[in-house]
């Protein structure tokens, strides 16, 4: 027996007797009070859309991508629908302590009934090890586009609107060393394009949005305080929905969560951009853990006396930008075909910074008391050292040609590919290497300027 949902964004979604049986499931009912965007409704008020909606949107474009390159369609459904059932209230929010929910999405899968679905083959997909997974999460997924278009609509914003159905009919599939990957034809650019600035405007005004990030913040340190308290832990964060969590701080008498309900937020006392720190000072912060951060903020309680927290922008990922594009004169990455789409790249880098809040009854007297000098004096007390493989490796060889080649020689000093690749974006986007793209290679180097910042 086949069901209907009607959806705002996709209309008419049909669904099968076994889909239903898992969207009835506890585990996926537990979606419907997780909201999609965490705090964004305090700036956006129509923001109240959540996680459930988007799991069954997901599942539609995801089965429309598999439909038209031929892969698995009916793996492809579940295992899109039940993508996001690890999330933690209020969703990225509260990934704190640890807390992971894709790996939590695993362990729930490992228990629930999926009918006639093999539990291994749906892990393995939302893993990636498959044409599948990289339909749902990839340089060009469903999950994005569902969440651009869906919060786009529901933060009453224009920024997130994609030509869905042109970049349906665009997307193929090519093979790379016996390997299937996704692509897009050269007939499709226009509207890849038209996803890059999309996701960078969305990000920009809504995602990180300066109130948003101040909300997200205070309501990351409530959390985390009570998890230090014992009062909580990470096992119940993967039970509770948005209500559960809200009301659990309310009779704890979480000073934090009493000022998100009056919306009487922290204020911004100081914002470092990505330009007023040298290469050196960007790595530390960028590789600076939870508790190193937590650590810092209890010094600054100490030196003024009230809550000083530290919001680290994470560094843009940028994955479309690796999107391939298939044409006559071969493959190629997008930023190779698309110069819009590389001037996008500096415009991403400039929305990082490093903002520190405090209440805002304290922000005249903390600038009468010369906050950012004396902030400044404490944060160049932190190790300022470089410590990277990659770099090691660089100075050996430099220039290396070809990232494969690069990746070769990180094997042999015991870096597996994801901690190389981890490691790389985050060194290029300090701007401590070069990364330079030459006759369909890419060249890597130590910037220029590399010795002065030691």
């Amino acid at each position: 027996m086949t069901k209907v949902i009607r959806d705002s964004i996709h209309k008419d979604i049909y669904l099968e007797e076994n889909i239903v049986n898992i969207i009835d499931s506890e585990e996926f009912q537990r979606l419907r009070n997780i909201k999609q965007t965490g705090l964004t409704y305090l700036v956006y008020p129509s923001a109240n859309h959540t996680r459930f909606e988007h799991s069954i949107g997901t599942m539609f474009i995801a089965s429309k991508i598999a439909e038209k390159i031929n892969a698995d369609v009916e793996l492809t459904r579940v295992s899109a629908l039940l993508h996001d059932i690890g999330h933690p209230p209020f969703s990225h929010t509260l990934e704190i302590c640890g807390y992971n929910h894709e790996y939590i999405t695993k362990e729930k899968i490992k228990h629930m009934d999926l009918g006639n679905f093999s539990k291994k083959e749906v892990i393995d997909t939302l893993k990636r090890k498959n044409l599948e997974g990289k339909i749902i999460s990839g340089d060009v997924d469903a999950d994005r586009m569902d969440y651009l278009l869906r919060d786009s609509y529901h933060t009453g914003t224009a920024y997130g609107m994609i030509d869905l159905p042109r970049i349906l009919r665009s997307i193929t599939t090519f093979e790379s060393f016996g390997t299937p990957k996704i692509g897009i034809l050269m007939k499709g650019i226009q509207a890849i394009e038209s996803l890059l600035v999309a996701r960078h405007q969305m990000y920009s005004a809504v995602y990180m949005h300066p109130t948003v990030r101040i909300a997200d913040t205070m309501l990351k340190r409530a959390v985390i305080g009570e998890i230090h308290k014992k009062n909580l832990n990470l096992k119940d964060l993967s039970k509770m929905d948005d209500i559960d969590l809200v009301s659990f701080l309310r009779n704890s008498e979480n000073y934090l969560m009493n000022r998100l309900d009056k919306r009487n937020l922290y204020k911004n006392v100081i914002t470092y951009s990505y330009f007023d720190l040298k290469p050196i000072e960007r790595w530390i912060f960028v590789n600076l853990g939870e508790k190193e951060i937590l650590s810092l903020e209890e010094k600054l309680y100490e030196e003024f006396g009230c809550d000083l927290f530290i919001d680290i922008y994470p560094i843009p990922k940028m994955e479309e930008h690796n999107v391939y594009v298939i044409s006559e004169k071969g493959v190629n990455r997008l930023d190779d075909v698309s110069p819009l789409a590389k001037s996008l790249r500096p415009s991403e880098i400039r929305l990082w910074n490093i903002s520190i809040y405090a209440p805002k009854e304290k922000i005249k007297e903390l600038k009468e008391n010369n906050i950012k000098n004396r902030i400044s004096k404490i944060l160049k007390e932190l190790d300022m050292k470089i410590e990277s493989k990659l770099i090691d490796i660089l100075k050996e060889y430099e220039p290396i040609k070809g990232k494969g080649r690069f990746l070769d020689l990180a094997k042999e000093k015991g870096i597996t590919p994801k901690e190389f690749y981890n490691e790389l974006h985050k060194l290029i986007f300090c701007g401590l290497i070069r990364e330079k793209y030459n006759r369909r290679k890419y060249i890597y180097c130590l910037n220029k300027n590399y010795s002065k910042f030691l």
